[in-house]
């Protein structure tokens, strides 16, 4: 392997593990005595730094080094995290993902990592300060192994000796404490033996505590000559002591006892850490990483392998051919189950993008001074690795939109009872070949009077226009091109800017946009997309000479109606179906089709009834052919400013079909 895939494989590893620790920071923003939290950043800091060291990065070095150092402080003395602590956190996670551009791109950014290194030493006053007043509630408690155990109950069945667990706490104006832990330590060591401290000794020595730490201690004299004695130190404001009665008093430590080399469940030399998961009864899974650009060739080859599926099942028909037709059976399902395991192999959890947001609410909320619970739900469900990429812009905007115009100040929702914490859910649910995203927030929602005065007032559309229009297409306006109902422009804008690019991104992935919104109670904003865009489901319809694809997502139904149930409104023909009034797009006329010499027979024509955004219409077509599967292929840059159409597909019989694009013709 080259030192390029070295370095890739370093970059791709390193932002999981700054993923991790983002996460791992913003639960322990809300939980900041959780030490589960805190041990999975610092494994996740330490193996960063470690990483980094074998690289030969030495700024991402340093700077992980000293974010390990100062978790450590919070881990070993058990001490809250403070909210400054974590602000300075979330800085340096920002520098460490500089850093980590500066490797990728191979440009200067110029940051000062000792000032951030700075920033994350200053944390640690703030600390003390904190055991000052009294709000670090847990003193340490020092563990044992089961081979310690063994050995203290060995020593003290042999001495005439006492073992002692002694706490000692240092003056809140203390500089110099390692020198005082030097001093405390010289001191015992006159009247016996220190066997262990919490911290450890090298935490102690590198100032890694706060104003106590405690230590076990073996001695011949008496508690009141070791108090007296401590006692003499500067600086050393309280000391407790307590002689331990039993070994049994103290607290074993479960993990390490595992770990010991003379414990009967010690792994055999020479095995892997795969074998001792598999002999605890953890199943062996081996995984490596495949680059996308293979997946990418080999969807490729699936599709090509579809398309000659198809056309062989179009000669057996034509042919058949018995014996052809039996191997064609087991050619179909291969050929299905072929295509499956390509599809999940691209297929990606929607974390790796749910990941990115919690952070960026966390930080608009605290730049607008508001209160905001923020839920991610269903981030395990998967989705193509295209989709996935493409979605993530729209999920911003809405995101976005939600923090700044959704969900009102403090203040302003005590007014009106509601509770000051906003609420923001963030969810994905599988429903079948689809996936569906929700955006959805507690807020004051979209009121659809003040949309429609900012539409005339901008000039979008004519009054006569607005006055026929019910509030739910009134709230639709937001999606048209700049609309925005923003009375001040800022960093974030407001509810509207960039919806007409949400919605273009998830049409043009084959989805739809949809979304309700009630005033003073909140939006709820809907993504249904693909699961994947590769290959789909498809109406094949016949207009004059030509096939064209029509995906069945897009398809409400297909209808045989008498041409005398056309009927026109200002100019614009339409049908009534079950009560509900369709307007009829003609394709032949769209698509500039040469006459035929097809007929309708019986005055009969064939509309394809298309939904899109919740916009119904009916596409009168020649003839609908039927459903097939097609690979979407893209169109060439000749058809590529010609609206109307989503990509094009290779049939069986070797013809190309375009593919419609139904968003572009319904709206």
């Amino acid at each position: 392997m080259g030192v390029e895939q070295y370095k890739s494989l370093f970059v791709t590893e390193s932002e999981e593990h700054l993923q991790i620790i983002n996460n791992s920071v913003l639960a322990l923003e809300k939980n900041p005595s959780d030490s589960k939290i805190l041990n999975e950043i610092f494994r996740s800091a330490h193996t960063l730094k470690g990483m980094s060291a074998t690289m030969g990065f030495e700024e991402l070095t340093k700077l992980t080094h000293k974010m390990e150092d100062v978790l450590d402080v919070f881990r070993t003395q058990k001490i809250p995290v403070t909210p400054e602590a974590v602000d300075t956190l979330f800085k340096c996670l920002d520098m460490l993902q500089m850093l980590l551009e500066e490797i990728k791109t191979e440009k200067n950014f110029h940051l000062d990592v000792d000032a951030m290194i700075l920033q994350l030493e200053s944390t640690i006053p703030t600390i003390g300060a904190m055991q000052d007043i009294g709000l670090i509630g847990e003193k340490n408690e020092i563990t044992i192994t089961e081979m310690e155990k063994e050995n203290l109950s060995a020593i003290l069945s042999k001495q005439k000796a006492s073992l002692y667990s002694i706490d000692v706490y240092l003056s809140s104006d203390c500089q110099l404490k390692s020198v005082r832990v030097f001093m405390v330590f010289n001191k015992l060591e006159e009247l016996g033996e220190v066997i262990k401290t919490m911290p450890s000794v090298e935490n102690l020595e590198m100032n890694r505590f706060g104003r106590m730490f405690s230590l076990l201690l073996l001695s011949r004299e008496g508690k009141k000559k070791i108090k007296d004695t401590l006692s003499l130190i500067l600086e050393v404001e309280k000391i407790d002591i307590k002689q331990i009665e039993a070994i049994s008093e103290l607290k074993m430590e479960g993990r390490a006892a595992a770990s010991s080399p003379q414990h009967k469940a010690a792994p055999e030399k020479g095995k892997t850490g795969q074998d001792i998961m598999q002999q605890m009864g953890f199943k062996k899974i081996q995984s490596i990483r495949v680059s996308t650009e293979r997946l990418d060739n080999l969807m490729n080859f699936v599709g090509e392998l579809v398309i000659s599926k198809i056309r062989l099942m179009q000669i057996a028909q034509t042919e058949r051919v018995a014996s052809l037709q039996e191997v064609l059976t087991h050619i179909d399902r291969l050929t299905t189950d072929l295509q499956d395991e390509v599809m999940q192999a691209r297929l990606i959890p929607m974390a790796q993008v749910f990941d990115r947001f919690p952070r960026m609410v966390r930080d608009l909320a605290r730049s607008e001074h508001k209160q905001i619970n923020f839920e991610v739900l269903g981030g395990e469900i998967e989705l193509d690795r295209t989709v996935l990429d493409e979605v993530a812009d729209p999920l911003v905007h809405l995101l976005r939109n939600s923090v700044d115009h959704g969900i009102e100040l403090p203040d302003e929702r005590k007014s009106v009872k509601k509770s000051p914490v906003g609420t923001i859910k963030l969810s994905a649910r599988r429903e079948r070949t689809y996936v569906l995203i929700e955006v959805t927030d507690d807020g004051k929602g979209i009121d659809p009077q003040v949309i429609r005065k900012v539409a005339l007032k901008k000039g979008f559309m004519g009054e006569e226009e607005l006055n026929k229009m019910s509030d739910k297409e009134l709230i639709n306006i937001i999606t048209l091109p700049g609309f925005s109902s923003a009375e001040t422009i800022t960093d974030t804008s407001g509810r509207g800017v960039g919806m007409d690019v949400v919605k273009m991104k998830i049409e043009a992935l084959g989805g739809t946009l949809s979304f309700d919104s009630e005033v003073n109670k909140g939006s709820r904003f809907m993504l249904k997309l693909p699961l994947t865009v590769a290959i789909i489901r498809a109406m094949l319809v016949k207009v004059k000479d030509e096939i064209y694809a029509t995906p069945i997502a897009n398809i409400a139904e297909t209808v045989k109606l008498n041409k005398n149930r056309i009927k026109k409104v200002e100019k614009l023909e339409v049908i009534n179906l079950r009560n509900e009034v369709l307007p009829l797009i003609r394709l032949e006329k769209i698509l500039g089709c040469e006459q035929s010499a097809i007929q309708t027979v019986d005055d009969e024509i064939s509309i394809v009834i298309v939904e899109s955004s919740g916009r119904k219409a009916g596409l009168v077509v020649d003839q609908v052919v039927g459903q097939q599967e097609v690979v979407i292929k893209q169109i060439g840059s000749l058809l590529k400013g010609i609206k109307g159409f989503a990509g094009a597909t290779i049939l069986g019989d070797g013809r190309v079909a375009l593919i419609l694009d139904v968003a572009t013709l319904v709206g």
